[in-house]
């Protein structure tokens, strides 16, 4: 059964398709008011519109495994639950080293494994992004319209698709240091058997691209794509990255291509 949205629903003008705990904290600090919408669309295949297909941005693995699709999975889902004047963001995120998806792990010995597989190299962690928004809703409102993406439409709605592609790097790790981290429960539920924002940042000699896109919610790119959608009451992602290391104290990488 599907979540009810909330009585007051003309006082909100956004659902976040997830049910991410990351992903609720980062947009909640980068400003807007929203509701959450929990969708395991993600894990449907229902046929995809050839506009939203043709959108997709490149990328190097099969298109079922594309984040901006299963991304626009969840939105589209939110989007049908949602009334018209809502504006939905999906944001799906997926570890990829060897040309190999690594999923959340099954069990323990699974995230043992994952881990191994990354100790002392890198990988590439993909975040998809969709906004959708009912063709009806006014874009005249829209500020700095020159910078804002393309956008695709799939009737009856208005698609923004982005897929930011972050490069990390494991430190060299011990069969002891793998166990210790596993054993502390952190890498069952995510995607690549670590964390970076929690004890798994631990394990991170750096970050190549955007730090919060590996975290699951790219702020920047986030930004950007409500700002084309329209919502515009939002704070800077640089300070809200900066402010959001704050709350769980941690400071930021040091090497310079690490980004918000």
């Amino acid at each position: 059964m599907d979540p009810p949205l909330p009585n007051k629903i003309e006082q909100i003008r956004l659902v976040l398709a997830s049910g991410s705990p990351r992903r609720h904290e980062l947009l909640a600090l980068l400003g807007p008011s929203y509701h959450t919408l929990i969708s395991d669309a993600e894990d449907r295949t229902d046929p995809v519109p050839p506009g939203v297909l043709a959108a997709l941005p490149p990328f190097p693995l099969p298109h079922t495994t594309h984040p901006a699709l299963l991304a626009w999975r969840k939105a589209s889902h939110a989007a049908v639950l949602s009334p018209h004047h809502i504006t939905v963001l999906g944001a799906d995120t997926i570890v990829v080293i060897d040309g190999q998806v690594l999923n959340k792990p099954r069990d323990a010995h699974e995230a043992h494994q994952m881990l191994a597989q990354l100790s002392g190299r890198s990988h590439v962690v993909y975040t998809g992004l969709c906004v959708m928004q009912h063709q009806s809703v006014s874009l005249a409102h829209v500020i700095g319209r020159e910078n804002v993406p393309d956008s695709c439409l799939v009737h009856p709605y208005r698609v923004w698709l982005d897929l930011v592609a972050s490069e990390v790097e494991i430190a060299a790790l011990s069969a002891e240091e793998i166990a210790a981290y596993v054993a502390t429960g952190e890498p069952l539920d995510k995607a690549g058997s670590y964390g970076i924002q929690g004890l798994g940042g631990r394990l991170v000699r750096a970050v190549r691209g955007s730090y919060t896109a590996v975290v699951g919610l790219p702020l920047a790119h986030t930004y950007r794509l409500l700002r084309a959608a329209g919502i515009n009451d939002l704070s800077d992602p640089e300070q809200t990255y900066l402010h959001w290391l704050n709350t769980i104290g941690k400071e930021p990488l040091p090497c310079p291509p690490t980004l918000p």
